[in-house]
């Protein structure tokens, strides 16, 4: 890192997002020698998950510790991180100049937006309280853990329903909550029939339990049902203003569209400005996806700088 005068720093690469995708395209980039600073203001999507699943070698540990021992990582290899958020991103010939929250001024040759996804969560009392704890959305970060209770499952649209068939394969004891949407035909109703799963039609009104667990899901006529744990789909929208700020292709996933190449990953509709994990049309929404799509990013960034270096373009 370079600072060019009491308020303005430079550096060959800004990643904004200090989750498992940023933090493995910082670990990559430091280790390639490039001067790296990671901004992250705090705000995981994972944050309310007690336990992450399915990363070998890690698995079971929790998001927190995951992200701290990432920084570790990349802080051994001389990255650099600030607390803070990114609130303007402008380009010109000579790069990119970043805003800093803390009045900072960040000036770096490539930037990668790996700033995640937030879930649009429905405003059903209890919703967001037991979101993480006893509502999920990934049976394979979740599922194992309440296999065989009593399960629900959220299907609102045609899409949801091959989701029901895999929640399935987790407990027999399944009901798929319609919530009020006219979702199922009379040949899927006696599809779930023959498997004996139960379809409620009737709106969500409340999820209740206590100390964290999901216990039953109220129904618009007065029924409690009982159920240990639900799983639900949220549509997503992107974590961080600065995708709609910069004009970038958002597909109709609310995620950014990544396109790959000959020359890499990650390439955005902006020349040298990349986008890794959640954000991306280009990964899963899973800690390994992320993990690996960082990979891919960073080392696709540091060829790209590589290659301006080695051809005398920079």
């Amino acid at each position: 890192m370079q600072t060019t005068d009491g308020s303005e720093l430079e550096y060959d690469v800004l990643i904004i997002g200090g989750g498992p995708a940023g933090l493995s395209a910082a670990l990559q980039l430091g280790r390639s020698l490039r001067s790296v600073l990671v901004c992250d203001n705090g705000e995981p999507r994972n944050g309310p998950a007690a336990e992450a699943h399915g990363y070998l070698s890690r698995d079971g540990i929790s998001p927190e510790e995951l992200r701290q021992l990432g920084r570790e990582e990349v802080l051994k290899y001389g990255g650099e991180f600030r607390d803070t958020k990114v609130t303007d991103v402008s380009r010109d010939n000579n790069g990119f100049t970043s805003t800093l929250d803390s009045g900072e001024t960040v000036t770096s040759r490539k930037i990668v937006l790996a700033t995640g996804v937030r879930d649009n969560l429905p405003d059903t009392d209890g919703f967001e309280e037991f979101w993480g704890s006893g509502v999920y959305h990934c049976p394979y970060c979740h599922g194992y853990e309440v296999r065989d209770e009593p399960l629900g499952v959220i299907v609102t649209n045609q899409h949801m329903v091959e989701y029901a068939k895999l929640i399935y394969n987790l407990s027999e004891d399944l009901i798929v909550f319609a919530d009020g949407q006219d979702v199922f035909d009379e040949e899927l109703r006696s599809l779930f029939g023959e498997r004996g799963i139960k379809i409620e039609d009737e709106p969500i009104t409340a999820l209740n339990g206590s100390d964290g667990e999901l216990e039953s899901v109220t129904l618009a006529d007065g029924r409690d049902v009982a159920r240990h744990a639900l799983f639900y789909v949220p549509p997503m929208r992107q974590h961080s203003e600065l995708a709609e700020q910069l004009d970038l292709q958002v597909n109709q996933a609310g995620l950014v569209d990544a396109t790959q190449s000959q020359r890499g990953f990650g390439f955005t509709s902006i020349e040298g400005l990349f986008v890794a994990g959640d954000a991306s049309s280009g990964s899963p929404p899973s800690i390994p996806s992320a993990v690996s799509d960082g990979y891919a990013v960073g080392t696709t960034v540091n060829m790209e700088l590589s290659t301006e270096d080695f051809e005398g373009r920079w």
